[in-house]
Parts: C-alpha cells; structure tokens; sequence
C-alpha cells in the first residue's frame, strides 16, 4: 500500500503493515472494507468413501542435525478418516556430482 511506503520514506519506525493501514482507514470511514472471503459454510468438504484409499503426504524440512545432515518430517494422513497413518523424521543425503 503506498502510504505504508511513503511513512518508510519518511522514517517512521516501525513502519506500520499494509493491513494496519487498510484498517485505520476503514475504521475513519475513509474507504469502505472489501469483501470478506466466504463463508465457512459454503465450502464442499469432500473425502474418500473408504479408509485407506488416498493418503495425504506432508514433506517439512530444513533441520540440520549436528553431523550436517538435512533432516525432513514426513507425514501421512487418511484422506477418509483423517487417521495419521505415518510420521517419520528422514535425513536427507544429498549427493553431488563433481563431473
């Protein structure tokens, strides 16, 4: 938003947020507030009919363990039963070719 820019332009620390500004001016009536996103309700939940039809898999990563190794969160989840079918911690050997 150009008036969080132009306030770090004239350094005022800490420059306030983007959604601080937005809702100054809504609440000073001086621009209307947008539309809200929808309803929770009006969302199509859809799963699998039967367990173990579909999982859903999670990478995380981005630890490094004392030897230097990367290490990643795997998860699994039931898309049917939301039953959490695997949760592992992997190193990650990265192998570099030279050639």
């Amino acid at each position: 938003m150009r008036i969080a820019h132009e306030l770090g332009r004239l350094g005022v620390v800490p420059v306030p947020s983007r959604m601080s500004v937005y809702w100054v001016l809504v609440r000073h009536g001086l621009i209307e507030p947008g539309p809200r996103k929808r309803p929770r309700d009006s969302y199509l939940r859809w799963e699998r009919d039967e367990p173990m039809t579909l999982w859903q898999l999670d990478i995380v990563g981005g630890m490094f363990l004392a030897s230097g190794t990367e290490a990643k969160i795997v998860t699994g989840v039931d898309d049917h039963s939301r039953y959490c079918v695997i949760a592992s911690v992997v190193a990650v050997i990265l192998r570099l070719s030279l050639s």
